[in-house]
């Protein structure tokens, strides 16, 4: 296992190192935050909504989150067009935004796990030991791009607390307004030289929120707002309400979620990044349950050099999934590191063991270089003076003098010129 644990190390430090690094984040990165999985109702969920679940599934039946909220804004906006009431689908949709709220601020939520030390010291510690490594690559390179389905704020606290520089489609400080040409823009500073030359921020990555955030509102167009969208800092006083309200996972059945902005602009984004040559895309914590997702994903696949690897925990293989029904495709350029592995597919076992240090591992590299030619000179020298030692063939003064010249042509090597 230790053998297969570094093979895979060796394999993202590889792919790391390509022109194009792109990062889609699910679930799985904030479970351990105590960030709720919603694939299902939560039943305290369930006896706040206004709405019978029956009403759009069969008895029993056990949708998902996004499910449920699929069918209330699809059926909302089929009412709005006949001229019927929807009070009681916007109670129902208020509901569930406002218990989404709630629920899904890591700020407040209860750790899933309380046994690790560093997790308890500062909670996004892996997010932001996550974040700096991503950021050890060459400053030449295209920028990370990191894309996210989730809504909490993990990965938002943990560039914040780093002082990292993230563009996010959005500009404006007391009144951040979704502006998608930012995603075009860089960060960049004058050099000190009176030939004007400028340097490339280091510290500098792309975020995208593809799902929705739970600090994006959707408002009123004005003048400085075109588009309606804005994003607010995170606090406890926020109240869904008619002129704000969240702006969280598309809709697959209306149009106003699924082709106007932000959400057109942030999977354009996204399949254009990954569809691009020579890229690579780390899946971490994402299950592959969202098909508008996957079908970009299945596009990217048709090009040859773009590489995919995934890692997702699953304490059991279901072999109708649909990661294992990716596996079954052979494809090399497919990789997916063992999902019942937790010492590699969760997010923590990721970053401890798969992800690489690459500062680290270069300073290893110079040390382990370092000792071998300390130890290859030494070597050498021992062998020269073995050789002193023995008889010598030709006369003393003869093989005294060539020592002699030995040591002068060794003393001037250590010259810096």
């Amino acid at each position: 296992m230790t053998d297969l644990i570094g093979e895979n190390k060796q394999r993202v430090k590889k792919y790391l190192g390509l022109e194009n690094v792109s990062v889609l984040a699910g679930a799985g990165t904030s479970w351990h935050l105590g960030a709720p999985v919603i694939r299902s109702i939560p039943e305290e969920l369930k006896s706040i909504c206004q709405t019978d679940i029956e009403t759009y599934f069969e008895k029993d039946a056990n949708p998902s989150f996004e499910d449920l909220m699929n069918c209330l804004q699809a059926d909302r906006f089929i009412k709005e067009k006949k001229g019927e009431s929807i009070s009681e689908i916007d109670k129902s949709i208020k509901a569930m935004q406002k218990w989404l709220f709630d629920n899904c601020n890591t700020e407040k939520t209860t750790l899933n796990v309380t046994n690790n030390e560093r997790l308890n010291k500062n909670r996004y510690h892996f997010h932001e030991t996550f974040i700096k490594r991503l950021l050890q690559r060459p400053n030449n390179l295209k920028r990370v791009n990191l894309f996210t389905t989730n809504y909490d704020m993990a990965f938002d606290y943990a560039l914040d607390n780093l002082g990292i520089h993230y563009i996010n489609g959005f500009m404006g400080v007391h009144n951040r307004c979704f502006r998608p040409e930012v995603y075009d823009y860089d960060l960049y500073y004058p050099g000190q030289s009176v030939t004007g030359k400028v340097h490339r921020a280091e510290k500098v990555l792309k975020y995208y929120k593809i799902h929705g955030s739970l600090s994006w509102l959707a408002t009123e167009p004005s003048v400085s707002n075109t588009y309606g969208i804005k994003e607010i800092p995170l606090n406890n006083e926020f109240k869904v309400g008619d002129d704000n309200e969240l702006m969280v996972y598309p809709c697959v059945s209306k149009k106003s979620f699924t082709l106007d902005l932000p959400y057109s602009e942030l999977f354009r984004q996204f399949s254009q990044t990954i569809n691009q040559p020579q890229s690579v895309l780390f899946c971490v914590g994402y299950s592959f349950y969202d098909e508008h997702i996957n079908d970009i994903i299945k596009q990217a696949l048709s090009i040859p050099s773009f590489t995919l690897i995934i890692a997702n925990f699953s304490q059991t293989k279901d072999p109708k999934s649909p990661i294992e029904e990716l596996r079954k495709l052979n494809d090399k350029r497919i990789i997916i590191i063992d999902e019942a592995d937790s010492n590699q597919s969760t997010f923590i076992g990721f970053i401890d063991n798969v992800m690489p240090d690459l500062y680290e591992e270069e300073e290893n590299e110079v040390i382990a270089t370092t000792l071998k030619k300390i130890y290859d000179k030494e070597s050498a020298l021992t062998k020269e003076q073995t050789v002193i030692s023995e008889p010598a063939v030709t006369s003393q003064p003869i093989e005294v003098k060539e020592e002699k010249k030995k040591a002068k042509d060794h003393s001037d090597d250590d010259l810096p010129f």
